[in-house]
């Protein structure tokens, strides 16, 4: 038998990985591709870390700071016939400006079966510094919330933009910051120890760079490199076969 070893080593490029990450989830007010916000509207532009590449618009941003999710999603924050405090409601903020506005989300995206009318995809398990769910949970843990799932569709009744569970305290609901981190918008997020913009995201990266970008990067390239290790395979099996097929009819 002749057997034949077809190899490249041939990396994946930076152009490749920027072309992969270049993209917005499918959904109700996400821009179809990112892109910055012109200068007229960046007085309004709340999410400002995405400001320079994002996948949502200044208005979505402004509905964002006027009223949580209310505007956009129909969802009540102020929950249990009380109003959020400050400090939790700004770290919804946070949570929501990254939903919407972070183009850096590909690895992670998702087929949603169950959204019908807000959107077609999701993701699931962005790895999310312990820090940021850390601080999360604490500032939270003592607001009333209806719900031990936000991303739970069936927990809400979307007449009336509000859950529909017994109230208790986000501490009596999730117990720690890791369940919190991980269950509260259905596992969009996942709790993850390490240094941001290396091993995990924040929840808002301020800075002249996006610190997010390079953990993004760094899970397409392992995902960009395996699919094409596996295409190589393929064709070098492929090879051997025909190479094979051909020894036998000579």
């Amino acid at each position: 038998m002749l057997f034949v070893v077809i190899a490249s080593s041939q990396a994946v490029t930076d152009i490749e990985i920027d072309k992969f990450l270049d993209v917005c989830i499918d959904s109700k007010y996400h821009k179809s591709k990112p892109g910055p916000e012109a200068d007229v509207f960046n007085k309004k532009f709340h999410c400002t870390p995405w400001k320079g590449h994002a996948c949502c618009t200044a208005n979505t941003t402004f509905n964002i700071k006027e009223d949580g999710a209310l505007s956009l999603y129909n969802m009540h924050w102020d929950q249990c016939n009380t109003t959020m405090s400050p400090k939790c409601r700004r770290y919804f903020e946070m949570d929501t400006c990254m939903y919407e506005c972070s183009p850096y989300m590909k690895p992670w995206i998702t087929v949603d079966p169950n959204s019908k009318k807000t959107r077609k995809e999701r993701f699931t398990d962005v790895p999310m510094c312990k820090s940021d769910c850390d601080e999360w949970f604490d500032a939270c843990k003592d607001d009333l919330t209806c719900s031990d799932n936000w991303g739970n569709f069936k927990t809400w009744n979307w007449k009336t933009g509000m859950c529909k569970m017994e109230c208790k305290t986000f501490k009596e609901y999730f117990g720690n910051p890791e369940k919190f981190c991980d269950k509260i918008f259905n596992y969009s997020w996942k709790y993850t120890e390490g240094k941001a913009g290396e091993d995990c995201m924040t929840l808002w990266p301020n800075g002249t760079t996006n610190i997010n970008k390079e953990v993004a990067r760094k899970h397409a390239r392992r995902l960009l490199t395996t699919k094409s290790s596996g295409s190589k395979v393929a064709a070098g099996l492929i090879a051997v076969i025909l190479l094979e097929v051909l020894a036998f009819v000579c």
